[in-house]
């Protein structure tokens, strides 16, 4: 019953822990006072690393996803009228901060166009090849559903989370809100969380507040 783009995307997440193993013969030496200085100095730069990024994260900025969010529904296209979204929009972080989402045209209901948000603007709308047999009003949801500030806090509950089992990455690469065609909920998608003893999955409300952390 699903109406699909041609193209569909796919995410693969993957994590590799080694496991050292402990030696239980000869006790090793007690590290000098260079060799202390310089592990607390890493440690220190580790830190204050994962708390720039967490900083700097556009997944993270309140101010800039709103941004995001306000310059969409004022682009002269729409003339202010109500948008929806084709099935789902993705939030990137990282290296390459980005937003992407389909939206059906206001004036051609028939017609959904790709729009990329990047270094505070949204580019030019690319026209999107709609394959399937599904009804279109099954396959879009009102922008109105889903402010973009909330991702900022999904963001952080993953963060603090990831914080909690000790996982090594501590920040998101993408947070997806997406439409469940089949029964019509809507649902924040976000990366698995790996720590060195399990991997889980966060499931949040629609107000960004966390659900349930599953472990896999």
């Amino acid at each position: 019953m699903n109406s699909k783009h041609s193209v569909l995307w796919l995410l693969c997440l993957s994590a590799a822990f080694g496991l050292s193993a402990c030696d239980g013969g000869s006790k090793a030496p007690a590290p000098k006072k260079e060799e202390q200085a310089q592990n607390q100095n890493a440690i220190a730069a580790t830190d204050s690393k994962q708390q720039t990024e967490s900083q700097n994260n556009f997944l993270s900025d309140t101010q800039a996803l709103q941004a995001a969010e306000d310059t969409l529904k004022s682009l002269p296209q729409f003339g202010g009228k109500p948008l929806n979204i084709f099935q789902s929009i993705e939030f990137h972080g990282g290296g390459h901060p980005k937003i992407e989402v389909d939206i059906q045209d206001p004036e051609k209901p028939d017609n959904i166009d790709h729009y990329i948000y990047q270094n505070g603007q949204w580019g030019e709308p690319q026209p999107v090849q709609i394959t399937g047999g599904g009804n279109m009003k099954d396959n879009v949801f009102p922008l109105d559903k889903i402010k973009f500030a909330t991702v900022a806090i999904v963001a952080q509950n993953w963060h603090d989370k990831a914080k909690e089992v000790e996982a090594k990455k501590t920040e998101p690469d993408f947070i997806l809100f997406k439409l469940l065609v089949d029964n019509q909920e809507l649902q924040w998608i976000t990366p698995d969380i790996d720590s060195p003893r399990a991997q889980y999955r966060a499931l949040f409300n629609l107000d960004g507040s966390l659900k349930e952390l599953k472990k896999q």
